[in-house]
């Protein structure tokens, strides 16, 4: 009888630790076509879900991934009901860096987007004026030189380019590899547009956390479980030209 009360103790003490562990909700999803960073598959969810998962394990938070839209996804963000999402500074405006709403934990990733044209295009040398197929709800540091025009995902805006029904488009290098084969549409890569690092983005009332998010980042990336999990992903991938340009 005692051997049965001090097993259900500890029992009861595992669930009590497991109960107080910080809990955080989020958005991966992007635009839900943001292949290969966000599959909707159970087996293999993307990079992203991945690598937060990984971090957040390391961590010892507890985090829920809300299936949102982009614009909904900042919405959500804007009026605290997630607690952080993944993104690159480098697609923000020098304003919204500095929102003290929001802290930032160090780099997880490396991150590229382009801009792609058709590959009978001829180089360009500036965006300023140009009409430039973008994504709905994304972030684009310098869209005040241009005029975006919309488009719900990756997938669709490579689908416009394909019909002119815009001549350039931003776009990441992966999901531009991954729906070029999928719809058998060819590309060019012009021009580097962004490349920074992905960071998780966290309301400031969570700065207690980033202590705890920095050392399981800076862990994952020493046993190189970050490299493992984007290769798992790469290695998918139709052509490794990325590596060319």
């Amino acid at each position: 009888m005692k051997h049965f009360l001090i097993t259900c103790l500890f029992a009861f003490a595992g669930l009590s630790n497991a109960e107080q562990l910080p809990y955080l909700k989020y958005s991966l999803s992007g635009s839900g076509s943001f292949y290969p960073y966000f599959t909707h598959r159970e087996d293999a969810p993307g990079i992203l879900p991945d690598l937060v998962e990984a971090i957040l394990s390391r961590a010892e938070i507890q985090g829920e991934n809300l299936l949102l839209p982009a614009k909904r996804t900042n919405f959500y963000l804007e009026k605290q009901q997630i607690d952080f999402d993944i993104i690159s500074p480098d697609w923000l405006k020098a304003a919204q860096k500095q929102d003290k709403k929001f802290v930032y934990s160090e780099p997880i990733l490396a991150i590229r987007e382009y801009i792609v044209t058709r590959p009978s295009q001829p180089p360009i040398t500036s965006l300023s004026g140009a009409e430039v197929g973008t994504v709905r709800g994304y972030y684009y540091h310098d869209d005040n030189h241009f005029d975006r025009i919309d488009f719900a995902s990756e997938k669709e805006l490579l689908k416009a380019l394909h019909i002119k029904r815009i001549d350039y488009i931003i776009i990441g290098d992966l999901p531009a590899l991954h729906w070029s084969e999928k719809l058998g549409i060819p590309f060019s890569f012009k021009q580097i547009h962004s490349e920074g690092m992905l960071t998780l983005r966290l309301l400031s009332k969570h700065e207690n956390l980033l202590n705890k998010i920095n050392g399981a980042i800076s862990d994952l990336k020493e046993t190189g479980e970050i490299e493992k999990i984007e290769q798992r992903y790469i290695a998918q991938l139709p052509t490794h030209k990325i590596g060319n340009l």
